[in-house]
């Protein structure tokens, strides 16, 4: 467990933490822990330029001041927040040792419950699949119905184990194609040496037609499509597994073919600036702190204005 060490304001958030909507003013439990449930994305891999994991400019555990990350600024505002992560480098959200059922038992059998979860997963749901040699460029990847299961499995554990009106925020997953496209743009080593050498994402970087990689992202669309449905059932209780009066809450709001471009993590179109050069298709500082400032603007804690993250 992590105690982030951060100035504290001098107005203290009281016993809950009041959030306005509107219509009415509600409570949710106050931001006391943070656990998350992710990637390499999350163990912030390779965003200082060298290969591993760097939790420390992470986008939601991180305690560098550039990335700002979302433990960093709820530290600011919450006396006494910890943290305690478990996000795996590799995890899936379906599959594995770590996918995120997995991940959301060891969320709930931590001794001090979190009441804010955040979870970013489904990036190697996608770049763990081999490239179909069908027509179907898509032929390997989970169905819609399989990942959204696998989602279900891990928030039903949450809604049931997390103190009552803590937030469950759920983003959405990028658009491997169009990490694809930052790595082209970022070096010629990255797809004629890196990416054939370490198989990245094989399922975009080995694909050299352009309408191909798009299907991927297609199917990545519908994933975030099933992302934000599951988070507006769980949330009005809709589904009746949230009689504890959760905040299940996402950055998704619609797809880059819907006129939503860099209004979430699923249609942030990422440049070369945003990523890596180890290997190309992680994000780097920069691109960690976009995702902080989204994150936190789209969560209940946060301010709500999310256009400043992408400029």
């Amino acid at each position: 467990m992590k105690l982030v060490r951060r100035a504290i304001p001098a107005i203290a958030l009281g016993s809950l933490l009041f959030v306005s909507t509107s219509a009415t003013a509600v409570t949710w439990a106050p931001p006391v822990k943070q656990a998350n449930a992710g990637d390499s994305i999350s163990q912030g891999f390779g965003a200082n330029g060298w290969p591993g994991d760097h939790a420390d400019l992470s986008w939601v555990q991180g305690d560098d001041e550039r990335v700002n990350s979302t433990a960093d600024r709820t530290g600011d505002v919450q006396s006494g927040f910890t943290q305690e992560a478990e996000s795996v480098t590799g995890a899936e959200m379906v599959g594995g040792d770590d996918s995120f059922p997995a991940q959301a038992a060891r969320i709930c059998a931590q001794t001090v419950k979190p009441t804010r979860v955040r979870v970013l997963l489904g990036g190697n749901d996608v770049c763990n699949r081999d490239k179909s040699g069908s027509a179907d460029a898509t032929a390997n990847m989970y169905s819609v119905r399989t990942y959204t299961n696998a989602m279900r499995a891990g928030l039903d554990q949450l809604a049931k184990c997390l103190p009552p009106k803590s937030v469950i925020q759920v983003m959405s997953v990028p658009r491997v194609d169009g990490l694809y496209e930052a790595g082209h743009d970022k070096s010629y080593w990255c797809h004629w040496g890196i990416w054939p050498v370490a198989g990245i994402c094989r399922i975009v970087t080995g694909e050299s037609n352009a309408s191909r990689r798009a299907q991927v992202g297609g199917r990545i669309d519908q994933y975030n499509d099933s992302i934000a449905a599951e988070m507006k059932a769980y949330n009005g209780n809709a589904n009746g597994k949230n009689p504890k009066g959760h905040a299940f809450v996402t950055d998704c709001v619609g797809s880059i073919a819907q006129g939503k471009r860099n209004t979430s993590i699923g249609t942030f179109m990422f440049t070369e600036d945003d990523i890596n050069g180890v290997d190309c298709f992680h994000p780097n500082v920069e691109g960690q702190a976009r995702l902080a400032c989204l994150a936190w603007a789209k969560s209940p804690d946060g301010a709500g204005n999310y256009s400043s993250c992408f400029q």
